[in-house]
């Protein structure tokens, strides 16, 4: 696939052709996603999310039953008139759908979506920022999920998400208390990227703290940048650069070591060598430790990557403002990951619409909606014999 040429346009019919139908209905197949089911099939579920997830600001099981029964979505989505469906069997399918055809779909568009990067562009972005979001829900209704606090009468789980500064290239949910710590879900993630991109350097806060954590990347030669606790302990093995208080940004270099850091309740350190850039702000005086395996970078590099950690902190913010990620649509842990799993598609499909025709996240996700509804009169005034020329030029 070529790459989109630097002044062109993408509509969301070019948006939605993107979308491999052939190879969705292979996926459906292979997982037997549809086995025993007149009504919610694969592709009918897959549509519903898609569009509910674009159309609706407050979606919900019962907002999902409208728009299946609605005559524009079966007439855009091409889906025989005389189906219906209820909200509690759109619940009741959610939480035995075959996870397997959601996730395959989704590494399906993701390889997809990335051919529209040039490799220049993919190299560049190679960096991945991992962090993690909660969201809540009443306890009643979530069959599983974190009790945080004694008192709360509400239930969390966790999406820990790498977003390679294009989309979102893995996603997990998270549902036990044990996984309420970062140094949890965090490497989780990682681990399993990882092993999908030898070359990709992740950035994470210092939420993960666990020593074996940084021990486990370097074992496999995973390249990381993050932040170390001030109160951790370490030893210098050599200093790269002298805290001269040269400029880094808004920041200023106190120094630029090579250290082992402590082994847990004990008095010896782990063998590994790592970098720790100490710098501070010079007008609140507030000291930051930068800790890295990465030693053929410039000081100023590695502080620029974990700066870009910011941006996946900038797309959670879109996914709950704009496609409902703060709000749980179906409370089986099942039906939980399959929402994930058809948010992140979703996510792409806005992501690169903003991109390729250079507008902001609420302004790709308004024109989509608006020419979802233009394309469906288009189709409707073609259906009748009319021509959709007159109407829209």
């Amino acid at each position: 696939m070529n790459n989109v040429k630097q002044n062109s346009k993408i509509s969301v019919i070019n948006l939605l052709s993107l979308l491999p139908d052939d190879e969705l209905n292979r996926i459906a197949r292979q997982t037997n996603v549809n086995h025993y089911v007149k009504v919610l099939d694969g592709k009918s579920i897959f549509c519903l999310l898609l569009y509910s997830l674009v159309e609706c600001q407050r979606n919900s099981l019962r907002t999902m039953e409208d728009i299946f029964n609605s005559s524009t979505f079966k007439f855009l989505f091409n889906l025989p008139v005389e189906k219906t469906v209820r909200y509690n069997s759109i619940s009741e399918r959610l939480s035995i759908i075959n996870l397997e055809f959601f996730r395959q779909s989704y590494d399906l568009i993701f390889s997809i979506f990335t051919q529209y990067y040039s490799s220049e562009e993919i190299e560049k972005n190679r960096l991945v920022r991992v962090d993690s979001t909660m969201v809540a829900e009443a306890a009643n209704k979530l069959k599983k999920g974190m009790n945080v606090g004694s008192k709360t009468l509400k239930k969390q789980i966790k999406y820990t998400v790498a977003f390679d500064g294009n989309f979102p290239c893995m996603s997990e949910i998270f549902t036990d208390r044990s996984s309420l710590s970062e140094s949890t879900t965090i490497p989780q993630v990682i681990y399993k990227y990882s092993e999908k991109s030898k070359s990709a350097v992740f950035v994470f806060d210092r939420g993960v703290d666990k020593r074996e954590v940084y021990q486990t990347l370097s074992k496999n030669d995973t390249q990381f940048v993050t932040r170390f606790k001030t109160e951790g302990r370490f030893r210098v093995v050599k200093e790269i650069e002298k805290g001269t208080n040269r400029k880094l940004g808004t920041l200023e270099l106190v120094s630029d070591l090579i250290v082992q850091i402590g082994i847990p309740d004990k008095r010896t350190f782990f063998e590994n060598h790592y970098r720790m850039i100490t710098a501070i702000n010079p007008e609140t005086e507030v000291t930051y430790q930068f800790f890295t395996n990465i030693f053929d970078l410039d000081a100023e590099e590695i502080l620029q990557y974990y700066k870009k950690r910011w941006d996946i902190e900038v797309f959670f913010r879109f996914l709950k403002q704009e496609l409902n990620f703060s709000h749980i649509t179906s409370t089986s842990e099942n039906g939980m990951q399959v929402m994930l799993y058809m948010t992140m598609i979703t996510s792409m499909l806005v992501l690169l619409y903003k991109r390729i025709n250079k507008v902001g996240y609420k302004t790709a996700v308004r024109r989509i909606s608006i020419e979802l509804n233009e394309l469906i009169i288009k189709l409707v005034v073609k259906q009748c014999g009319g021509d959709p020329s007159l109407v829209f030029r």
